[in-house]
């Protein structure tokens, strides 16, 4: 995700259930920056599912065509 992202993607993830380990990024010359994160979650699919949806969907994400909506 874009740096702006971040900071809404770290508040969706914990509601649900789903614990940040690791937030980062690689290149130091990329523009805009591309930040990476690594969770940890244990639970239901379909629980586990919707908390990540919310996450993206706070990002600029657009859907694949033919992907799930």
């Amino acid at each position: 995700m874009i740096a702006k992202e971040v900071q809404p993607v770290l508040v969706a993830q914990p509601r649900g259930g789903v614990k940040l380990v690791e937030a980062r990024y690689h290149n130091l010359t990329d523009d805009p920056h591309m930040f990476f994160v690594h969770y940890w979650a244990v639970g239901d699919a379909v629980s586990l599912a919707k908390a990540i949806r919310r996450a993206v969907d706070t990002t600029n994400v657009v859907p694949m065509p033919g992907g799930a909506a």
